[in-house]
């Protein structure tokens, strides 16, 4: 995955607690990006 793009944060692991971080840091206006091994978070 390369696509030149800066993120403020990197959230790793897109289980309950990490889809969670990732809404409320975007929520409050940060670039966020959800990194997930599997098919499907949550």
């Amino acid at each position: 995955m390369r696509s030149g793009k800066t993120y403020d944060v990197a959230v790793i692991g897109g289980g309950i607690a990490g889809c969670a971080a990732a809404y409320f840091l975007a929520d409050r206006g940060l670039s966020v990006v959800l990194l997930e091994k599997g098919e499907i978070a949550g």
